[in-house]
């Protein structure tokens, strides 16, 4: 493949097994995504330096199935027996290709070949043909098909923020905030009002971003989810959707221009972006001191190369940057990092949706490895995405690590002056 042409492959609107024929031979085969750096940046278009420093033992399979198999190299060389030999797609190979957290970092320590595309491009093939999938991932197809949410349960109703239903910005809250950690919902809301912004939401009509179907490859149902969502909020008139989930945001803001094949005519941001914003403009004013260490958890989606290349402006992101600035906004706050951090963090276990869901043993190996390490820097850790909080605080209660699990957001909202406090007076359970 010429180098112009692998330029341009990153523009590529659909991924498929044969298109990475050519990938295929370029990869070097020098193991970086087995958790060591690459021998060779191979800088074939124009990217910040890379630092092939970060920690080893960053790829959640291998450290969890003790096999490179299980990694991005031993996946891409199963995925091309596929389309270059014509292999049966089998039990073994849907298993290898859907026990991935993915975390993206194997993405991150090759920006020549993107590994987690791969792997996605796998799974979607797997759904081609018919070919059965984990338990329960038809289940949960059906629960944000059908019930508009990934749990089944029924509309959001108390559990969504007292917000007006037309705006300029649209908070989005997501399943995970909606149902299980309103609280967050209920505060990030609060901290969007007192800064003065145009914010809506829409209530109860809400819908799961569908990410649980763009994960699994189930691409004909991810695409019908998008294509509502999308046209919904073309029809509310929002300029900007801010989500407070990482998986939330980057299912908006990359994958439903992959599967729509056009650009959104509104923003996507997350909450933290938003956050940062309003503290720069003077609008947000963190007065009150949260005397407290802590450490952070960087979501895999707001981390490094966001998990997911599809653009050259994408490669290089500072998004775990803008979380540490929030909290260096926050006065009384100490800041202590775990030894794997942002660009080099670990995964938490929630995996997708799908660790969690189909393979609970690997996601709590994982999410004890994460919570233990954050132990050794703190009492306390915290993060930026309700998937990750909700995985963290099962990992700690699984691994019997005493640590207490808690979002930027609610810190962020004590400094301000903001209760705190969510019952069902102010709209939902506390």
């Amino acid at each position: 493949m010429s180098y112009r042409n692998y330029e341009n492959s990153f523009n590529q609107e659909r991924w498929t097994l044969e298109e990475f024929r050519d990938w295929q031979d370029m990869c070097l085969m020098c193991g970086g995504c087995t958790g060591h750096g690459p021998m060779d940046p191979h800088n074939n278009i124009e990217l910040a330096p890379y630092e092939w420093s970060g920690p080893e033992r960053r790829c959640p399979s291998i450290e969890y199935y003790k096999q490179k198999a299980f990694g991005g190299q031993g996946r891409l060389l199963n995925a091309a027996a596929i389309w270059r030999d014509g292999a049966e797609i089998t039990d073994d190979f849907v298993n290898l290709m859907y026990t991935c957290s993915s975390c993206g970092v194997c993405n991150e320590t090759c920006p020549l070949y993107q590994p987690m595309q791969v792997i996605l491009a796998a799974r979607e093939e797997i759904n081609a043909q018919g070919k059965a999938q984990p338990e329960p991932l038809p289940e949960l197809y059906n629960n944000v098909d059908e019930k508009h949410n990934l749990f089944g349960l029924e509309k959001r109703a108390k559990h969504v923020p007292d917000l007006p239903k037309t705006g300029k910005n649209l908070y989005f809250t997501g399943c995970y905030t909606s149902y299980l950690l309103p609280r967050i919902g209920y505060v990030n809301a609060e901290l969007l009002k007192r800064g003065g912004l145009d914010v809506c939401h829409m209530g109860e009509e809400e819908m799961c971003c569908g990410e649980i179907a763009r994960q699994g490859g189930n691409t004909e149902l991810f695409r019908k989810i998008a294509r509502e969502n999308v046209e919904k909020v073309k029809s509310m008139g929002v300029e900007r959707v801010i989500c407070s989930c990482a998986h939330c945001y980057k299912t908006w803001a990359k994958e439903y221009p992959w599967v729509l094949q056009e650009e959104l005519p509104f923003t996507v941001v997350h909450v933290m972006d938003v956050l940062k914003e309003l503290i720069d403009e003077g609008k947000l004013t963190p007065e009150i001191e949260v005397n407290k260490t802590v450490t952070y958890h960087d979501p895999c989606f707001l981390r490094g190369i966001n998990a997911y290349v599809t653009r050259p402006e994408d490669v290089v992101s500072n998004k775990h940057e803008v979380a540490r600035s929030v909290l260096a906004a926050i006065p009384g706050l100490e800041l202590k990092e775990m030894d794997r951090h942002g660009r080099w963090s670990y995964c938490c276990g929630g995996g997708g949706k799908i660790s969690r869901n189909c393979y609970p043993d690997f996601a709590a190996a994982t999410g004890a490895e994460r919570i233990t390490e954050a132990k050794e820097a703190a009492d306390e850790v915290i993060t930026a995405c309700p998937v990750c909080y909700n995985q963290l605080r099962y990992a700690a209660t699984e691994a019997n690590v005493d640590i207490e699990v808690g979002d930027i957001s609610v810190l962020l909202a004590k400094s301000c002056g903001i209760d705190t406090e969510y019952n069902e007076v102010k709209g939902g359970d506390k």
